[in-house]
């Protein structure tokens, strides 16, 4: 059973997330919070699967951006924002799951969003990227073979369980990887998947 907490400061969109997650199989809300210090308070006492965050009617979204690095330290966080933020954008990537969507999201895309993000996956609304990240041009295109490998990297697989999903030797897959990240101008793993995303490599 994941436990969900949810974070709202509005009491209308409070009500409608409790609506949507309750009598779903296998998710339980195990607390509901108007504000980020009182989310705190009920993650003193235990640590939940999954917090949910709407920032509809955050007042503050320069203290939300810090309250939501410090929380995704913790545990998985599925984000409903308003807007493009490539700093969330790119904290989410970096806790290796997660999921931004947009606060008009379906139930159904909320709901996908909590189970994906517990198996540690990430999901993104692409319209959610800002526009002047997607901008960056390859200095080449990735072939087929390493575009799945940078999805398996999306997902958080490692070497060895890449290869053996693609049927190849580690040493490829360590080869591929040098080749993503040369073509994508990245240094590491996060980056070269942040990239990936900005570009519409990836799509989970």
């Amino acid at each position: 059973m994941l436990e969900v907490i949810i974070m709202a400061p509005s009491a209308r969109r409070r009500d409608w997330l409790q609506r949507v997650l309750q009598g779903r199989p296998g998710i339980r809300v195990a607390g509901i919070s108007p504000t980020f210090s009182f989310l705190r308070s009920l993650m003193s006492e235990k640590i939940p699967d999954i917090v949910l965050v709407d920032l509809e009617s955050v007042p503050d979204f320069d203290l939300a951006r810090d309250w939501l690095q410090e929380l995704t330290e913790l545990v998985p966080v599925v984000l409903l924002a308003v807007a493009p933020d490539p700093a969330v954008f790119n904290r989410l990537v970096q806790a290796a799951g997660g999921a931004m969507l947009r606060v008009d999201a379906s139930p159904e895309q909320i709901v996908r969003a909590i189970e994906a993000a517990s198996t540690g996956l990430i999901t993104f609304d692409s319209s959610l990227i800002a526009e002047s990240e997607t901008s960056d041009e390859l200095s080449e295109e990735l072939t087929s073979r390493e575009t799945e490998v940078l999805r398996l990297l999306a997902e958080g697989f490692g070497n060895r369980e890449i290869a053996a999903r693609l049927e190849i030797s580690e040493h490829t897959i360590k080869f591929h990887i040098r080749s993503i990240l040369g073509k994508l101008g990245a240094s590491t793993r996060t980056e070269a998947v942040t990239r990936g995303f900005r570009a519409g490599l990836i799509d989970l």
